[in-house]
């Protein structure tokens, strides 16, 4: 079975926070320089993909 995950390119990213605002898991920190995921708060609904205006969210597959 495979599974989407999400993650930040930190050479794109502009630190807006729009991917932390509409997390509903509160799966995303941008308290250090680079926001960074918690995978194991991540539920991979991809709205914090949708919410990136510079796509510096990267969505992957992987193997369960």
């Amino acid at each position: 079975m495979r599974q989407t995950y999400y993650v930040i390119d930190n050479h794109l990213c502009c630190r807006c926070g729009a991917c932390q605002k509409v997390c509903p898991h509160g799966a995303l920190t941008t308290a250090s320089p680079v926001p960074v995921i918690d995978q194991t708060l991540c539920r991979h609904c991809g709205m914090c993909f949708r919410a990136c205006e510079l796509y510096q969210l990267k969505k992957g597959r992987r193997l369960l």
